[in-house]
């Protein structure tokens, strides 16, 4: 077999482990898979990904890995987390999801990371954020989406309004960074200011 089909036939094979649960124009976004446990450690661990991130804990493969295991039966999610898969490139280049759900009170926040920093100020989060934030007012039936951005993280400040998120708030001085405290701007995203921005 000959190096150029070996490696279409590694490329196939790889596509096949590749589900998309929600279709967009550059990405897909689809559930994780443990082959992908050391590029996730990679971005967990990148000093340039993880500054805004929040990340201030080095975790291991190890650690990474058991974010891949089923949870027990009837446990009900408190987060839900998709990988960002480039299709044009073939792989994943982030991870997007929400945490901190709250099913009584149908909220969450949103988060979303882009691990490969060529990908970066390519209007692939925006994108990723407008499937998931659809999925979580057409599918989860979420009454409020929320966010926390920090002072000097001006693209995701900016990115936020794009969204059509409005600021509910400031905390000050609430996150410690590069040896500062900086403010968290508070952001929320109602589902009925969404279904009016989408008419």
């Amino acid at each position: 077999m000959t190096e150029e089909k070996k490696d279409k036939g590694d490329k196939e094979e790889e596509d096949d482990d590749v589900f998309p649960f929600i279709e967009g124009e550059t990405i897909d976004l689809v559930a994780g898979n443990s082959k992908w446990a050391n590029l996730s450690c990679k971005w967990r661990n990148d000093p340039k990904v993880r500054h805004y991130a929040r990340n201030i804990w080095p975790q291991t493969l190890e650690e990474v890995k058991k974010r891949f295991e089923p949870l027990p039966d009837k446990q009900m999610r408190d987060s839900i987390k998709f990988t960002i898969y480039h299709k044009q490139s073939k792989r994943p280049i982030g991870s997007i999801g929400f945490s901190r759900i709250n099913w009584v009170n149908r909220n969450a926040n949103i988060f979303a990371k882009i691990g490969e920093p060529e990908y970066w100020g390519k209007g692939i989060a925006g994108e990723a954020s407008k499937l998931l934030i659809n999925y979580g007012f057409t599918e989860l039936n979420f009454h409020k989406i929320y966010s926390g951005v920090f002072t000097p993280n001006k693209r995701s400040l900016r990115a936020a309004e794009k969204l059509g998120f409005e600021k509910e708030g400031v905390l000050k001085e609430e996150m410690y960074v590069d040896g500062q405290y900086h403010d968290v701007h508070r952001f929320a995203l109602f589902k009925r200011d969404w279904k009016k921005n989408n008419e």
